[in-house]
């Protein structure tokens, strides 16, 4: 995905990406063996990496399909604030899971080193 994520254009996708990550971390966790968990988590890892580099960077914390969501919504409210609304609450859920180093473990294999 070379377009970056202010292309209205790309919402679209990048939401049907995520549903498709979401779909594939309800399959991990239900993985009969850790083999087919570690193919499953392989295909999460080339699903994420089509995303552009500011979002895989800005959701490296809270690299899940919610993370990603919740990081979606406060972008697009800060690129359009007029035509686009955020609660507090979604604003301080976010800057909690951003700054957040205790759970670091759950995302390990969105981005392993």
């Amino acid at each position: 995905m070379a377009a970056s994520m202010s292309d209205p254009e790309q919402l679209p996708e990048i939401l049907a990406l995520i549903d498709i990550l979401d779909g594939l971390e309800s399959l991990i966790e239900h993985a009969p063996n850790e083999d087919v968990e570690d193919i499953l988590e392989e295909a999460w890892l080339q699903i994420s990496d089509t995303f552009p580099e500011d979002f895989k960077a800005a959701t490296q914390h809270d690299a899940g399909a919610e993370g990603l969501r919740r990081y979606l919504k406060v972008k697009t409210f800060f690129e359009n604030p007029s035509e686009r609304s955020i609660s507090a609450a979604d604003l301080e859920e976010y800057y909690r899971s951003y700054t957040d180093t205790e759970d670091e473990e759950s995302t390990d294999f969105f981005y392993p080193e």
